[in-house]
């Protein structure tokens, strides 16, 4: 057997390697392999880098056109590129970059340069999406889980099965804790008073043993002469770790207390929850008896017109009233609404008034003017009124304020005809 040949930098190759099985390594290789000379254009691309990217050596023939390709974006390319220029100079060793595939996916892609003899430089390239991704959910997890920690007024402990304190985290809305990070090591029972600490205790065994949250602890300890109330939730970890979790609630037992106090104003209180429950009733039923009398007017002025005794041309020459409420929500149109619209009354209850005269200028009127000011107003200009089928009709509308008792606008009285 002839002996290895020894490369340059120590390692030993077999000399029965030909040329054809090393280009068959290239191409079976799982990574891209990109070879470039000294001036950037490309020499070689494996299959692996068409299959990773789509790109072909004929769609990036240099550097200058990959970064072109892969980075669409100028801002981004100019930033990737400049970082390129030093992985391909020997600055840098490795680059990850958001890369735009020949079909038009965004990739991670990871490249890695070796020099090769003949002054060429040699690129490996992986696709690292799913990696990144799995890094950057991580980094998420943990971002948010520091955020949580911190953004309650809670004290964090961990501990093991026996109750030996092993970590302490306190949020930043937390008062001055009594248990720091200096009681690292020791029992958690002992820290608290003594009834409480063997309910603690039996809480930690319980949640070990069942494996599930314990039921929250609450108790009391005296600080600088002022009780403080607090409660304790045990959680289950992972290998016989627990977590307690310690939040003051004097606040809210004060709070309890104040409403054990005044619970004699129950009445009271109810009592002016239904005065505005019969307030809103009659403002709905102010709107409901205006729209009657509004839509019997309208039947009256109709049967003693002309037209409404028969005469030619009543089908189509009579004004479409639609009532809406303080929303602009119609609640009711009449029978010339739906020859105009070609909806039914049911089909127009509910809908925006805007949705079928969808005019700008005219939406800006009625709102400032009838819904805002409780004035009547009249659309100098000519709108269009979207029909049913999609037609438009050019039409002219006013409106005419509805307003309760006490002069606040509940709703109005749109008059829409034909222009």
């Amino acid at each position: 057997m002839t002996g290895n040949k020894t490369t340059r930098d120590g390692a030993r190759e077999s000399p029965d390697l030909g040329a054809d099985t090393c280009l068959s390594i290239l191409r079976e290789a799982p990574d891209g392999l990109v070879l470039v000379d000294c001036e950037g254009r490309g020499r070689y691309l494996n299959p692996a880098f068409t299959r990773i990217t789509g790109y072909t050596l004929e769609d990036v023939p240099t550097l200058a056109h990959w970064y072109e390709r892969a980075h669409p974006n100028p801002a981004y390319r100019r930033q990737v590129q400049g970082a390129g220029e030093e992985l391909f100079l020997g600055a840098r060793e490795c680059l990850v970059s958001s890369v735009v595939c020949r079909d038009g996916r965004v990739r991670d892609i990871e490249l890695r340069r070796a020099v090769v003899e003949g002054g060429y430089v040699l690129f490996a390239v992986r696709d690292v999406t799913e990696q990144v991704l799995t890094e950057e959910n991580l980094r998420q997890a943990t971002s948010e889980l520091t955020a949580v920690i911190e953004a309650f007024p809670d004290l964090f402990i961990r501990l093991n099965a026996d109750g030996t304190i092993l970590d302490v985290r306190v949020g930043r809305l937390a008062e001055a804790p009594f248990i720091t990070r200096a009681h690292l090591g020791r029992r958690v029972q002992d820290l608290l008073p003594a009834g409480v600490g063997e309910a603690l205790s039996d809480a930690l065994q319980e949640a070990v043993r069942a494996n599930t949250p314990a039921p929250p602890l609450e108790f009391s300890r005296m600080d600088a002469g002022e009780i403080r109330h607090f409660e304790a939730r045990v959680m289950p970890l992972q290998e016989m770790h627990l977590m307690v979790i310690i939040r003051e609630i004097t606040e809210r037992k004060k709070a309890e207390e104040e409403l054990h106090r005044h619970r004699e104003h129950l009445e009271e209180l109810v009592a002016e929850r239904t005065a505005e429950l019969e307030r809103a009733n009659q403002q709905l039923e102010q709107l409901l008896y205006y729209i009657e009398m509004t839509e019997r007017k309208a039947a009256e002025e109709w049967l003693d017109s002309p037209v409404g005794l028969g005469a030619p041309g009543a089908e189509g020459s009579g004004e479409a009233r639609i009532t809406t409420d303080a929303a602009g929500t119609i609640v009711i149109a009449d029978m010339a609404a739906e020859r105009l619209t070609g909806y039914t009354q049911e089909a127009l209850a509910g809908k925006a008034i805007w949705s079928i005269v969808p005019d700008t200028d005219l939406r800006e009127l009625l709102s400032r003017e009838v819904l805002g000011e409780g004035r009547s107003a009249e659309y100098g200009g000519v709108a269009e009124l979207v029909r049913r089928d999609g037609s438009r009709e050019a039409v002219r509308v006013s409106g005419d304020p509805i307003a309760d008792g006490s002069g606040t606008v509940i709703g109005m009285v749109c008059t829409i005809y034909r222009a």
